[in-house]
């Protein structure tokens, strides 16, 4: 390619100022609104008022694994239920990626009991969704951000709680709450099943989540080095995400194909073009993936996660991919 290494790290680098970096204030603030009405209040009220505890709190997603883009608006924390000492039982099931989960000697929990499995929608609607409202009723205004109101809804096998500027419809951050179990060093959330396939009960599954095994690699993957990996894929989700480049990809796809790229030996991450270098290398990676169909989920085997995707989408993003890298014009365009 014409376009020479260390030009295009100043380009990659002065787009991430404009477009990518989120200000230390943003990030302040959703610290602080976190600490303040959602762990000192909300947390606070379930365990006080709740027969079944919170264990832990698990903070995952791209805030917390240094990976969010533009603003510090969206965090997602996991919220670990404690069990008896007798501790939950796994149970397989049918559908791949979930499982029923049975409580020993747990009476706290048969209010949410079917067929002897811990009901996932009970749980998180009847229960956690429950409390979390009557938590967000009680809440007492705390300076500095004190002219706000929560919002509660559902989202996915997250109770999604919006803080919002009164007076406006600013929302100033956007927290997901999934009630959670762990077992050894395996996560389970209630994220309903989609799709006909396997019937019966889907309502008692619980899906098995990498979030925290992921959120452990990628937050700490530049700490040895002081490398640019988490630069680099900040300024690629933000790229993939804007109508120029027009790549379906969610972040988890990028996140996948990412933890698959970092894991090559013998990559320089530290020299004055390693940004150039391993943004052209993580983007033909990519294309690699788009071309054979194939992006396996880092912690499943089997598991193709652009399973997904039709044949034309995935040609779509072959063809855009291997344009802006063989076009520097195309390259430009997209950085502009």
């Amino acid at each position: 390619m014409a376009l020479q290494a260390s030009p295009l790290t100043k380009k990659l680098r002065d787009f991430s100022v404009k477009y990518v970096k989120i200000s230390e204030e943003t990030s302040t603030r959703a610290r602080t609104l976190v600490k303040e009405y959602i762990e000192d209040q909300i947390i606070a009220y379930i365990q006080e008022n709740s027969e079944i505890k919170i264990l832990k709190l698990e903070y995952t997603g791209s805030f917390y694994e240094g990976l969010k883009t533009e603003a510090a608006d969206e965090a997602d924390i996991m919220v670990i239920l404690k069990t008896s000492s007798s501790g939950i039982e796994v149970i397989p099931s049918r559908v791949p990626g979930y499982v029923r989960l049975r409580a020993r000697n747990a009476p706290m929990f048969s209010k949410y009991t079917s067929e002897g499995s811990i009901d996932a929608e009970s749980l998180r609607d009847s229960w956690f969704h429950s409390l979390v409202c009557l938590a967000v009723n009680k809440i007492k205004p705390k300076p500095p951000y004190s002219g706000v109101r929560l919002v509660v809804r559902s989202h996915g096998p997250a109770v999604q709680v919006d803080i919002i500027r009164n007076g406006s419809k600013e929302k100033l951050l956007s927290v997901d709450l999934v009630p959670s179990f762990q077992v050894g060093d395996s996560w389970y959330v209630p994220k309903p099943f989609k799709g006909n396939r396997y019937a019966l009960k889907n309502g008692l599954l619980w899906r098995k989540t990498f979030s925290p095994k992921e959120k452990r690699l990628l937050a700490s993957m530049d700490s040895e080095d002081h490398g640019c990996r988490h630069e680099l894929l900040r300024i690629v989700k933000t790229i993939i995400k804007r109508p120029v480049t027009a790549l379906p990809l969610d972040s988890y796809h990028l996140k996948t194909a990412f933890m698959h790229y970092i894991k090559k030996g013998g990559l320089n991450w530290i020299s004055r073009d390693a940004l150039a270098t391993h943004f052209l290398g993580f983007l033909a990676e990519l294309q690699i993936h788009m071309a054979s169909r194939n992006l396996p989920h880092c912690w499943l085997h089997g598991v193709n996660v652009l399973d997904d995707f039709k044949v034309e989408v995935m040609k779509q993003m072959e063809n855009r991919l291997r344009s802006i890298l063989n076009s520097e014009v195309k390259l430009n365009k997209i950085l502009e």
